[in-house]
């Protein structure tokens, strides 16, 4: 650190007031490198200052990257606490514990706001009128979920605030028991706000209140004689008994509560939330935590609590912690002002609360070992590439590209990234092939790699420490000369050729073969076909929006408004193709004469 850095620091501390607030610690680039609370912003930043020598490792070495200071007062500590944790989800600051890859969770939001609510799985919360529930940790369990209660409770899933696909005619859903069809009013607001509300009593896991809800339904609409109603009452019933018997009772009293348990090897940590309502567990969510070895597991475990809580949408009573964290006691206090309600953190020291909290943490114990053994074996692949590729450094992040096109129309390349032998999806991106006219897959690639190697020249993006492009030698000469068109020789480039699998390198006459066997040539395989599937999704996607685009608006007769209600009756310009006359006068505003010169167009070109 400059002594004009020093004299910098200095000067913003003496501008700190004796309150409460946040502080941010900048490097030299102006980067958010850390964000903290404090009670007394000046003692708190002070004490980083006064004796270096006292502090541990990983903060010497943040105090030691520090340019700049700056702060933000609150009115109170709690204040503070919830903007901290809303500054390191956006900043995602390098020394602050956080998140795994810092992803975005999904949720599941129920769309109260709309008159015939949908159960949809987002990522983002929005301040719109909606509940959301979560989040969630495993996308395919929670697609699941969302398959099962939509077969119990028949919400539309229609997008849009206004329900149906199809005006005046229902959709499949309705056919198959998905949806009870608002859309042609076959259920009314009031109905449709009943089973809304069981939707809500399952998602909080107040199954003893929702199947009582349920059977007195069942009984009422049979009094009444109601039998088709009844029926599907009943059905609902069987269908909700088959969930209820996978949750196993866990807790002698009916209750709500979270345990909260860490498990930690090396760099890597895990906090299990296990979710108990009615004693019953309804379910647990694994959430990994890279660390520094410096990290004390109270760090972790607090940091982790404060984020996790921040925007957890499902909050108990009681939450059984490991430890008494310096920000449980504020913490308790904003989720008690969140939910209207106390909120308390227990650490259970005997009893089945105990017995909770060690299951807890076994199975935290048990996801960081696989972690910690999956990150050896990509290692292990990763040194047997770099052995192979006789490469300088270790591939930990490598990014393969590909393009995708039909005869040189909608032209389109891929890139995917892949860290440490695993997908890291924030780092994919898609182009649109500009100057390149006719087929030319190597003017394509080299058009691709071109702008990518101007992004990294010009500091908006990491270099890689591997290109893997999807072809063979004209594909890698084309790399190449993109790399070298933007005066960049640092980053290996590679090819991976289809059917014979040979790896082309650049100067090398003969394509190397790698062990068929080996784990690195099938890492190479993935990359290689991940970013085939991808570059072929967006092609597919582009192609779709010029189909629905040029085909119907070149038909006599078809303006913008009919286009709309084809493509609504029929989906896709592929439906309408299918399409009979007759099912084209069935469409409101399509008459016997229109529907005439559609087929004879569309079967025509």
């Amino acid at each position: 650190m400059s002594s004009q850095q020093v004299d910098n620091i200095k000067e913003a501390i003496k501008k700190m007031p004796h309150m409460p607030g946040v502080y941010l610690m900048k490097d030299k680039n102006g980067k958010i490198i850390y964000v903290g609370k404090a009670r007394d912003l000046l003692k708190r930043v002070s004490s980083y200052f006064q004796k270096i020598s006292s502090l541990d490792i990983k903060t010497q070495r943040l105090v030691s990257t520090i340019s700049a200071l700056d702060f933000i007062v609150t009115e109170n500590e709690v204040e503070a606490l919830v903007l901290e944790c809303n500054l390191i989800k956006e900043h995602k600051p390098k020394y602050n514990i956080r998140l795994k890859d810092d992803k975005k969770y999904p949720f599941l939001k129920l769309t109260l706001q709309e008159d015939f609510p949908r159960l949809v799985l987002v990522r983002r919360l929005e301040n719109d009128g909606a509940e959301y529930y979560g989040p969630f940790t495993n996308v395919k369990s929670l697609r699941k979920m969302l398959n099962s209660i939509r077969t119990i409770f028949p919400l539309r899933n229609c997008k849009g605030e206004k329900p149906g696909i199809n005006k005046g005619r229902e959709c499949l859903n309705y056919y198959i028991g998905r949806c009870l069809a608002p859309c042609t009013g076959r259920i009314n607001r009031e109905e449709y706000a009943e089973i809304v509300e069981q939707v809500r009593l399952f998602l909080k896991g107040k199954n003893r209140d929702l199947f009582k809800k349920l059977e007195r339904r069942m009984w009422l609409l049979s009094r009444e004689k109601r039998y088709e109603e009844a029926a599907f009452v009943r059905d609902q019933l069987q269908s909700f008994n088959k969930v209820l018997e996978r949750q196993v009772a866990v807790t002698k009293r009916v209750e709500d509560l979270d345990v909260v348990a860490l498990g930690r090897e090396n760099r890597t940590a895990c906090c299990v939330v296990v979710k108990v309502r009615e004693g019953k567990m309804l379910g647990s969510e694994s959430f990994l935590l890279p660390s520094a070895r410096a990290d004390s597991d109270l760090d972790i475990y607090d940091s982790f609590i404060k984020l996790y809580y921040h925007s957890a949408t499902d909050i108990p009573p009681v939450i059984y912690v490991q430890f008494e964290t310096e920000s449980i006691a504020l913490l308790a206090e904003y989720l008690s002002r969140k939910t209207g309600r106390k909120v308390r953190f227990i650490v259970p020291k005997r009893g089945e609360k105990r017995g909770l909290l060690e299951l807890a943490q076994k199975n935290a114990e048990y996801r960081v070992s696989v972690e910690q053994k999956s990150r050896a074996l990509d290692l292990s692949t990763l040194k047997s590439l770099k052995e192979s590729l006789h490469l300088d450094r270790l591939p930990r992040v490598i990014e393969a590209f590909d393009i995708s096109n039909i005869h040189g129309v909608l032209a389109v390349g891929s890139m995917v990234t892949f860290k440490d032998g695993k997908p890291l999806k924030s780092r994919y991106r898609r182009f649109k092939v500009r100057s390149v006219q006719g087929i030319d897959d190597f003017a394509m690639m080299e058009e691709v790699l071109s702008r990518r190697f101007e992004s990294i020249k010009a500091g908006k993006d990491m270099a890689p420490d591997l290109i893997l492009i999807d072809g063979g030698k004209g594909q890698v000469s084309a790399a190449v000369k993109a790399m070298l068109k933007n005066e960049i020789s640092s980053i290996p480039i590679i090819g991976l050729a289809k059917k014979e699998e040979l790896v082309f390198m650049p100067g090398k006459k003969e394509g190397l073969r790698l062990e068929r066997s080996s784990d690195a040539l099938k890492l190479l395989q993935r990359l290689r076909d991940e970013a085939h599937r991808f570059a072929v999704s967006y092609h597919r996607k582009l192609r779709s929006k010029e189909l629905q685009s040029s085909i119907l608006d070149r038909i006599p007769g078809i303006g913008k408004s009919k286009r709309t209600v084809l493509l609504k009756a029929f989906g896709s310009v592929e439906k309408i193709k299918e399409a009979s006359i007759d099912q084209l006068v069935s469409v409101p505003g399509i008459g016997d004469r229109l529907a005439e010169e559609i087929y004879r167009f569309i079967h025509k070109n």
